[in-house]
């Protein structure tokens, strides 16, 4: 199969994001641990209705590929997941992240989405995953209290356009909804 390849670089810098938006109690109770963190002069924040977890990025793609993907992404079984978010640092890059609990159905969830990437042609961009919601950039020496667990209902995955314009904004391109037949929910672990 022949892989698929990118936009040209005139077009305006943007990349597709496979990825786990929460919803918006989630996000308020992010929210509410960010607001008991220390955050030294010049971070930036993510507005809250970009928080994600990703699971893939790709190059953005033309038209017939993007199609090709959609497809791909719609072939995969998505059970009702129920995460715990319960860690929150700063890594050595300065991007501020909470962290879900350890999690089977989440890694099985990247896997499967990994794997529909290949199949369908598409170089993935993440290699050595590491899911978190990233919360702060440039937050070096920011210093945050523990976090009491988030619980998330994740219902869907998202494939989304990233624009990296003056204002960033992510675009819905297709929303892929858990299926209840596909077996039992998975508890967080």
């Amino acid at each position: 199969m022949e892989h698929a390849q990118p936009l040209q670089a005139d077009k305006a810098r943007s990349q597709l994001l496979i990825g786990l938006f929460p919803d918006e109690p989630v996000r308020a109770e992010i929210k509410a641990h960010c607001d008991d963190w220390w955050w030294p002069r010049g971070c930036h924040f993510p507005p809250a209705n970009r928080w994600h977890l990703t699971l893939q990025y790709l190059d953005d793609q033309d038209e017939f590929a993007e199609r090709r993907l959609r497809a791909a992404l719609a072939r995969v079984s998505l059970p009702a997941l129920e995460l715990t978010l319960d860690h929150s640092c700063t890594w050595r890059n300065d991007i501020s992240v909470v962290q879900p609990a350890d999690h089977q159905g989440l890694r099985a969830l990247q896997a499967h989405v990994e794997h529909a990437v290949h199949r369908a042609g598409f170089v993935p961009l993440v290699r050595g995953w590491n899911p978190h919601v990233t919360i702060a950039r440039d937050a070096e020496h920011a210093a945050c209290p523990p976090l009491k667990p988030i619980r998330w209902n994740v219902r869907e995955f998202r494939l989304v356009r990233s624009h990296f314009t003056q204002p960033f904004r992510h675009e819905l391109l297709a929303s892929y909804p858990a299926h209840p037949k596909s077996g039992a929910i998975f508890p967080a672990c």
